[in-house]
């Protein structure tokens, strides 16, 4: 079993609360509290990882939050770590 555990960062958005992962290309997700805009993120994780899985790529490396730099330009309300998990290939 692989298991990884990706940072989120939830900003603040004129209707509600965006999220992204710095360490993954293109996800992204939302939700109109903090609490909704966690769980779409674990969803999204999900799906794009199991995307990229089938399209043969490697899993991006995840690094700590404490590694990932504060845009200035984002309204960051939270960081949380998503977890990913799936069984490893035999």
């Amino acid at each position: 079993m692989i298991i990884r555990f990706y940072v989120a960062i939830i900003e603040r958005s004129s209707d509600g609360f965006g999220v992204f992962f710095p360490d993954v290309d293109g996800c992204t997700s939302a939700g109109d509290t903090v609490e909704e805009a966690t769980a779409n993120a674990s969803e999204a994780l999900n799906s794009h990882l199991a995307l990229c899985l089938e399209d043969g790529e490697a899993l991006p490396e995840a690094r700590d939050s404490d590694a990932i730099e504060r845009d200035p330009d984002v309204d960051e309300v939270a960081r949380v770590l998503i977890r990913y998990s799936v069984r490893a290939r035999a």
